[in-house]
């Protein structure tokens, strides 16, 4: 790090005897290793790394931009030949400008040592034992089509020439397991996964077990009758909902006139015991940053509180056109990729019930635990959805037999206004989405069923 600190040093004192009245570097770094099991033996074994850099700095009073995978002193001056050439080029009306720097960074760990010392062998006898756990649960589970264990770390350096000099590590490891139960002429999948920063809680004999007993409990499934139907959606199924229709949060595609929210701030827009935030700081994520990519700091916040609409997500950009501040939800999928606005880690704010309880309230009614086609079903711009789902009827309080072949159709704003309860189970993907059970009280259903 202290060679690519003295890079940067160069890199930016060169720019400005060159001509730039600013400039900045952006440095990510990735690196991971997957290992995948098939019938007892490692069938896969993939470990990749990847390093680059963006140069930008405001050449003529325009802004120049460059790349590099090469971090040394002899690509310097390439680099900023690049940008101030690219500067004429560019014709944007708007000109992007370097933030000077946030007073403070919020102090969050999330880079576990112990983690990173874990052994190959460890990882591999965690992915064997997940697929021998699965197999063994029950004579109905014919393979483990899918079984793999990642770690994966990545580092983040932003430097400019007003002094910011902030980087942050993290790294995380995920463990999926893919198991199928067959009876006659009936064949059904089930997965479990978790992902974290802490080895000591993967449980590499729960997760192949569970994913099992998923796959068997679908055996057998039907269909309903079409009606308006009394609906939970599973934690990890409502968080990919909840993923699908994030963009209507973000403020530039408000902006561009892509999002029903836009001019709707402090207004109710769902029911008063739902709450959703970006929580960028929120360790229990794997996704936790205390800067953006533009080197503002981040912060807990609420999109929705109580069922009202607080705030729309910004970069520094689009804070600017609506007179606001950034809420450090500046991004990039890159080095390479321009800067967007994303959520860093967004959530429904668990509530105070079991998901056995909220079974309870709901007594009769739908338990989904699976939805497909979110995204060839779902209008993100207008709200509606029309998507594939599985999962079991809920009887007296309890789940019952499996239902499959089954289309829930409605409108995301209209969900939001029928959530009638929501559960304690909050659980985030490897995506950085995250929610409890959710009870919703009233949706249309389609299905064949008698």
């Amino acid at each position: 790090m202290n060679n690519i600190k003295d890079f940067t040093k160069k890199l930016l004192e060169r720019a400005i005897k060159k001509g730039f009245s600013d400039a900045e570097i952006y440095i990510s770094g990735n690196s991971s290793l997957g290992i995948s099991t098939l019938d007892g033996e490692i069938n896969k074994f993939e470990s990749s790394s990847s390093r680059g850099l963006c140069f930008r700095g405001t050449y003529n009073n325009k802004m120049g931009y460059s790349y590099s995978e090469l971090i040394s002193d002899e690509a310097i001056d390439i680099i900023i030949t690049e940008a101030m050439q690219n500067s004429e080029i560019l014709e944007e009306e708007e000109q992007d400008k370097l933030f000077t720097g946030s007073e403070s960074y919020p102090e969050i760990k999330g880079f576990n040592g112990s983690l990173k010392n874990i052994s190959v062998d460890e990882k591999i006898n965690a992915a064997l034992s997940m697929e021998k756990s699965a197999k063994k649960f029950n004579d109905l589970i014919k393979g483990v089509d899918y079984n793999e264990v990642e770690y994966f770390e990545s580092d983040i350096m932003i430097a400019n020439t007003y002094g910011m000099n902030i980087e942050y590590k993290s790294n995380g490891s995920v463990g999926y397991a893919y198991a199928r139960a067959v009876k006659d002429d009936e064949t059904k999948t089930g997965m479990e996964f978790w992902v974290g920063t802490d080895w000591n809680k993967f449980n590499p004999e729960k997760i192949g077990k569970t994913a099992s007993e998923i796959a068997i409990s679908k055996l057998g499934a039907k269909s309903v009758k079409s009606g308006q139907y009394k609906i939970i959606v599973q934690n990890t199924a409502f968080a990919d909902f909840i993923s699908t229709f994030s963009p209507v949060f973000l403020a530039d595609r408000a902006q561009k006139g892509l999002s029903l929210l836009a001019g709707k701030l402090n207004e109710k827009i769902a029911s008063e015991i739902f709450n959703l935030k970006d929580d960028p700081l929120y360790l229990d994520s794997i996704r936790a940053v205390p800067f953006d990519a533009e080197g503002v700091a981040t912060y807990n916040k609420s999109i929705i509180e109580n069922g009202e609409f607080r705030t729309f997500l910004h970069n520094l950009k689009t804070a600017a056109k609506d007179g606001v501040k950034s809420t450090g939800n500046a991004s990039k999928a890159g080095y390479k990729s321009p800067v967007k606005v994303a959520p860093k880690n967004l959530y429904v704010v668990p509530g105070k019930i079991t998901k056995e309880e909220l079974a309870e309230k709901v007594f009769d009614g739908i338990y989904i635990i699976e939805l497909a086609g979110l995204h060839s079903g779902a209008d993100e711009i207008s709200g509606d959805f029309s998507i594939m789902a599985e999962g079991f009827l809920i009887e007296n309080g309890k789940l019952a037999s499996p239902v499959e072949q089954i289309t829930i159709a409605g409108n995301f704003f209209d969900v939001l206004k029928n959530i009638e309860e929501v559960a304690d189970n909050l659980r985030f993907s490897s995506g950085g989405v995250g929610s409890p059970d959710v009870y919703i009280k009233s949706l249309a259903v389609s299905g064949s069923g008698e």
